[in-house]
């Protein structure tokens, strides 16, 4: 028996991967598929790796990290608890106790892409996919000083913004309003000027080209397929709720369009 596969109903980014309980695996596996995606067309001049950067923060406000927090390791209840004989209660608070909240730091870890020149070991080029903590404080200034760097450096920046929540990263110009955007750096130009890819829920993944060493081609890459390989394997169709709109909220535009593509794939109730 063959089990149908589901399909990402959406022409380019689905906006319901951006729930902060799913981004995290979303991220991780986006970027893995990056490397089996570009790693064997790459071959053999260059090396595709995944590199992390940690740093820390301080908590500002307990219930909102906590809602956002994914531990490393997570056990299910599979309903056991319910039967066991050990009750399991909370433990009483004396009177004589005062309710505080203790400040701790918060390690946050980042996964990226790094392009590699087998000859000289040179990093070539640098891909970033952004998640929540890199568009607000104090991880979007720990992020920007690191983007700053790949600026100041002989390495290309793609910086990939999959996520509407937030302010987008600054650039200078006129730039369009949009849901996503992607930044590709080239370290050649000296005018500092960067190509900037607008992408809109209601349209393909734009194609963009990531410059690779003085003298070469560089290589055009589609997300799309990508990030359709993260939503099968990953099953993320058994935690949407489809009938529900996706957070943050789209103009009223948008969420008709949205409306009726999902209606037409089956995938909302038909309207009462």
């Amino acid at each position: 028996m063959t089990t149908q596969l589901p399909e990402n109903p959406f022409p380019g980014m689905n906006p319901y991967l951006e729930r902060p309980e799913l981004w995290h695996g979303v991220h991780t596996s986006v970027i893995a598929g990056m490397q089996r995606w570009l790693a064997p067309r790459l071959r053999p001049e260059y090396m595709v790796r995944i590199e992390e950067r940690m740093y820390v923060s301080e908590e500002v406000d307990g219930d909102v990290l906590r809602q956002a927090r994914m531990p490393d390791v997570m056990v299910l209840d599979d309903g056991a608890a319910a039967s066991a004989s050990v009750a399991v209660v909370d433990a009483p608070r004396s009177k004589d106790a005062i309710p505080v909240r203790v400040p701790y730091q918060e390690e946050q870890r980042q996964r990226y892409l790094e392009v590699i020149r087998v000859s000289n070991r040179e990093v070539v080029a640098v891909i970033e996919l952004l998640s929540p903590s890199n568009k607000s404080s104090p991880g979007r200034e720990a992020y920007i000083a690191k983007r700053n760097q790949v600026f100041h450096s002989m390495s290309h920046l793609v910086e990939i913004d999959l996520l509407r929540a937030g302010p987008p990263m600054p650039v200078i110009g006129d730039v369009p309003p949009s849901h996503y955007r992607i930044l590709v750096t080239n370290a050649r130009n000296t005018d500092a000027i960067a190509d900037l890819y607008p992408c809109s829920i209601q349209s393909p993944m734009p194609h963009f080209v990531m410059p690779l060493v003085e003298g070469s081609e560089g290589i055009a890459i589609d997300l799309k397929p990508i990030i359709d390989e993260v939503y099968v394997l990953g099953s993320y169709d058994r935690d949407i709720d489809y009938d529900n709109d996706p957070n943050p909220p789209f103009s009223d535009a948008d969420r008709a369009w949205i409306d009726q593509l999902l209606r037409s794939r089956g995938l909302r109730k038909p309207a009462l």
